[in-house]
């Protein structure tokens, strides 16, 4: 179907200058000119718009991560959702390109060699691309204040063990349901709802109701 610009917009909700900007910076393709000041455009840059955006709330997909994807050799965007399945590497890689060696993060952060291999055994941390990002940085700092107010580390121990198993579940359930999908793009897709929206609101609403459910017991 074609599609005019004001069409585009409305269908997926994003400004013209938004649309714009994803053509000149190559996510999404030239339209089709039809006149100098009219350009169609068909359903593909309806769904690519909307993936495009999904990553970017979902994710926190900078725009270059986005087009790194996007010209990886083995990214086919007509999988969508599931060839981000096999290049989660590229999503999750640390929008900063600043990394920091081992010796840079105890000098930033006033701690000895010791304390961060025992954040990094335990799982509280890790290293990515050989070394630490900005958000671990900020991950370290909040590990130090958490030890600081519990000494006993019990409730750093609740989280990775819970997440552990969690995340064990999560794989073992997905690649049960990927085997058995029959239109594995959409499976991934509410797979990725399920991460990524679904357990945060849960964890998050239990969390509120359990607070105060506790406070009304007191």
């Amino acid at each position: 179907m074609a599609l005019k610009m004001s069409q585009l917009t409305h269908m997926t909700d994003t400004p013209k200058s938004t649309i714009l900007y994803y053509i000149r910076e190559g996510l999404l393709p030239e339209p089709k000119k039809i006149k100098p000041n009219v350009h169609l455009y068909d359903d593909d840059f309806v769904e690519r718009i909307r993936f495009i955006k999904y990553l970017q709330t979902h994710f926190n997909a900078s725009i270059d991560q986005i087009k790194t994807l996007l010209k990886r050799g083995d990214f086919d965007f007509s999988r969508g959702f599931e060839a981000v399945l096999e290049t989660l590497d590229t999503l999750t890689a640390p929008a900063t390109p600043v990394i920091l060696s081992d010796a840079e993060v105890c000098e930033k952060l006033g701690i000895d060699a010791k304390t961060l291999e025992r954040f990094l055994r335990m799982g509280a941390v890790f290293r990515r691309q050989g070394g630490f990002s900005e958000k671990e940085i900020e991950i370290l700092s909040i590990l130090l204040e958490l030890e600081r107010i519990d000494p006993e580390g019990t409730l750093l121990k609740t989280y990775i063990e819970h997440t552990r198993e969690v995340a064990r579940r999560e794989t073992d359930l997905a690649r049960r349901l990927l085997e058995k999908s029959g239109e594995k793009n959409d499976t991934v897709k509410t797979l990725f709802d399920a991460t990524l929206i679904l357990k945060p609101y849960l964890f998050n609403m239990h969390l509120v109701h359990t607070y105060q459910e506790r406070a009304g017991e007191e």
